[in-house]
């Protein structure tokens, strides 16, 4: 039976085009942010609506994918997910012509869609990741010091790297991938996250990953903190930085878990936080 093509867009970057994947979408709980006002957390009661996107940058001579989605993973809980890499897909049907995966970190919905029985889907492509992110979750002692709820998590994300391990690709920080594409370290949400620089022809574009998780809750407060980041203090700095550089310059940008496929770009409000407008 033939699986519909997961929503889709593109940006045009330049000379680059950047094909935004829908692959679905995730309800989290209201209780997950904190340093809220109570009105706030009005807006995404009883559950904020995520979506859960990834990109297909194609550079001429390149095609890489940021990000795999969460596969068949995490299905049990939240059902409409794991599209992208749908058996029949565009994607998986060309998956050997993937020559390189950007992982922004390794949480299971960015990196379950690379892996399928014990396999990878792309087995083509460099897999690339921070150092400190990959030796974070690799390590053999990390599931015996994280809370009990946690410890599925941990399990789940090692038994995904263990097949991942040969593709791997280590950076340190700020790094060049040639063609236009420059990975920029930006934690807090993770120990190694990193986001995606685009720049072609005097245009540029970023894609956050999980800098940004609620478009509702954070761009108007960015001080706004979400339960799943490792240092809340680290990702609010990281946000207001970005965000700061994104309304000052009007540079396009895309996020994840931002409930549309379009790219936008920021503007300031006087009374302080900012407004997303979509441009794409």
């Amino acid at each position: 039976m033939h699986t519909p093509a997961p929503q889709s867009s593109s940006f045009a970057v330049g000379d680059i085009t950047v094909k935004t994947l829908s692959d679905g979408h995730l309800d989290i709980p209201a209780g997950y942010f904190s340093n809220a006002s109570e009105s706030e957390l009005q807006l995404v009661s009883p559950s904020a609506r995520f979506g859960a996107n990834c990109w297909l940058i194609e550079t001429g001579t390149r095609k890489i994918l940021v990000d795999a989605g969460s596969g068949d993973w995490l299905k049990a809980r939240f059902p409409d997910t794991g599209h992208v890499t749908d058996a029949g897909t565009a994607l998986v049907s060309a998956s050997s012509e993937i020559t390189d995966i950007i992982l922004t970190h390794m949480h299971a919905d960015h990196i379950g869609g690379l892996i399928s029985n014990g396999q990878s889907l792309f087995p083509n492509a460099k897999l690339h990741l921070q150092e400190s992110e990959w030796a974070f979750w690799t390590n053999d002692d990390l599931a015996s010091t994280v809370p009990e709820d946690q410890k599925p998590i941990v399990e789940l994300i090692q038994s995904l790297a263990r097949p991942m391990s040969p593709q791997v690709e280590l950076h340190t920080g700020d790094s060049d991938l040639g063609e236009g594409i420059h990975l920029s370290f930006a934690p807090g949400h993770t120990p190694g996250h990193q986001i995606v620089h685009v720049a072609s022809g005097g245009k540029q574009a970023f894609l956050l990953g999980d800098a940004l998780v609620s478009g509702t809750l954070q761009f108007a407060n960015p001080e706004v903190r979400y339960a799943l980041d490792s240092a809340p203090e680290t990702a609010a700095q990281t946000r207001k930085t970005l965000f700061e550089k994104l309304a000052a310059d009007q540079i396009p940008f895309a996020a994840t878990h931002l409930d549309t496929t379009s790219f936008g770009v920021l503007q300031a409000r006087a009374g302080g936080g900012y407004s997303f407008e979509p441009i794409a």
